[in-house]
């Protein structure tokens, strides 16, 4: 199973959230997951950048397989250079255009929070 958790609130309370249900899935022996992906517009892809007070959290996710993406259009309109981001962040051009293709492909859509 492919799934991709969402999220797009700008409150570490709510980023926390989404990143820890990541986390609970890959720790869950009785699921069998493909590939997990995270995708973070709006607001909360202040906290996918280097010096955010999750990026090591955001860092242990990508080494574990996770793919974290961010859409590049929610950077470019909140003044953030690619480079600021967390290393092994992929970016696509758009959070909504990559929730389509995902939820085309097959892959499991959660919300969260």
């Amino acid at each position: 199973m492919n799934v991709v958790f969402h999220v797009s609130s700008g409150t570490l309370s709510e980023v926390s959230h989404a990143t820890n249900n990541v986390r609970n899935l890959l720790r869950d022996e009785t699921t069998d997951s493909e590939s997990v992906t995270l995708l973070a517009n709006g607001d909360s892809v202040y906290f996918f950048t280097a010096d955010s007070p999750i990026a090591d959290y955001v860092e242990s996710l990508i080494e574990a397989g996770v793919r974290c993406r961010v859409c590049r259009n929610s950077i470019t309109g909140r003044d953030i250079a690619a480079d600021e981001l967390v290393d092994g962040i992929e970016l696509v051009p758009s959070g909504v255009g990559e929730l389509v293709k995902r939820q085309a492909a097959g892959d499991a859509y959660l919300k969260v929070p």
